[in-house]
């Protein structure tokens, strides 16, 4: 009995399970339904609509291939215990303490494999990598990088690649609609549609960069993505948001293509960043009462406060007190304005300034120096 008596609970209970599967419906009385079989609307008047969507779709799957995730890290080291040894020999050893990662975007920019990103996010990196849509991920290696406009060059070596063509920033407009693609949080090829907010942003840094803000949704992880018009050309180059939380808040900013473009060809063409310079002369920011002392109308401009007897824009005509209003054609705002012009262009470059003077309007032109390497990476205050 003490052997069979486990075997009949056992029984008991699969018995039981069985009658509760087979009999857990009892009583239900099936509920009758009727599913709708077409839209609440003619679909006559939504073809635009429909031809659009499809169009976005096409959009996003054709410039996909040329959007990549940017890994890059470095290993972090602590101090070891000075002993007697290492005060001898004037050592200090290292212990590896862990790994610091950073994770962004990409995009492919030229059949080489050259791609563009963010200096942010290869910043104080040793070892930097690419995954491709595809899967392959591949080494990549920096070939140069620009603090002030947060834009850097990598390359790959990956074989068959697709690359997207740079579009003319000049002719972005508020209202026009945007494609933001990139790797948000991890999840690669996002892509997140908008307009453009606003151009010509300043975001409050030292960079005298203007952006282009726009409200299509930017999160950690695209930066250093593309920001794209409807015809899959990139105009900008995802890198920063206003955010209170941490976390996407409706503004976002890009850095023009046309910058973008600038920095890339530079670092190539020279192996090295190289930024315009207008040597020896200081300028400072219009004040409403230094205007008004002036007798100047407004605040546009920048004034000269000095510049270095025989140097270029002295020879040029320049003196202390000019207001710079035009910088080759294009209004200058303020001081940070123009001396982001002038690092933007070419060295050799001969350039037209237009100059208030006494209330007088003159114009000079004068060739655009190369910036010393002490002061490449200084902010354009």
């Amino acid at each position: 009995m003490r052997r069979i008596l486990p075997l009949l609970i056992v029984g008991i209970l699969i018995g039981y399970s069985w009658w509760r599967f087979e009999h857990r419906n009892a009583g239900h009385v099936p509920e009758k339904y009727t599913l709708p079989d077409a839209p609440a609307l003619n679909l006559d008047d939504v073809k635009i609509l429909e031809a659009t969507d499809a169009a976005y779709a096409r959009l996003v799957q054709a410039v996909l291939p040329s959007v990549v995730s940017v890994t890059s890290s470095r290993d972090n080291y602590l101090p070891l215990p000075l002993t007697r040894e290492d005060l001898y020999l004037g050592q200090q050893r290292m212990l590896k303490s862990g790994k610091t990662t950073s994770l962004g975007s990409g995009v492919i920019v030229s059949k080489e494999g050259h791609i563009l990103t963010n200096h942010h996010v290869i910043a104080d990196m040793t070892e930097i990598r690419v995954l491709l849509t595809d899967g392959r991920n591949v080494a990549a290696k920096l070939i140069g990088t620009d603090q002030n406009t947060d834009i850097a060059v990598l390359k790959i070596g990956a074989g068959e690649i697709q690359a997207l063509p740079l579009g003319d920033s000049e002719g972005v407009f508020q209202g026009q609609q945007v494609v933001a693609v990139g790797n948000p949080y991890g999840l690669d090829g996002t892509a997140t549609f908008g307009k453009v907010s606003a151009t010509g942003r300043r975001t409050g840094n030292d960079s005298g960069l203007e952006y282009i803000q726009t409200d299509a949704a930017v999160n950690q992880g695209n930066s250093g993505g593309p920001l794209l018009n409807i015809r899959g050309e990139i105009i900008g180059i995802n890198s920063a948001i206003f955010t209170k939380t941490g976390g996407w808040q409706g503004i976002s900013f890009a850095v023009p293509s046309n910058t973008a473009k600038r920095v890339m060809e530079t670092i190539l063409k020279s192996g090295r960043l190289v930024r315009g310079w207008l040597g020896g002369v200081n300028f400072q920011a219009l004040t409403p009462r230094l205007a008004q002392n002036l007798g100047v109308p407004d605040i546009k401009g920048a004034i000269i406060t000095d510049l270095s007897p025989g140097s270029r824009a002295e020879r040029a005509g320049l003196r202390a007190g000019d207001i710079v209003r035009k910088f080759n054609g294009k209004p200058v705002d303020d001081s940070r304005t123009l001396r982001a012009m002038i690092a933007g262009t070419a060295a050799g470059t001969e350039v037209e300034i237009e100059i208030l003077r006494d209330g007088e309007v003159g114009k000079t032109k004068i060739a655009i120096e190369e910036m010393p390497p002490q002061l490449r990476e200084l902010p354009l205050k």
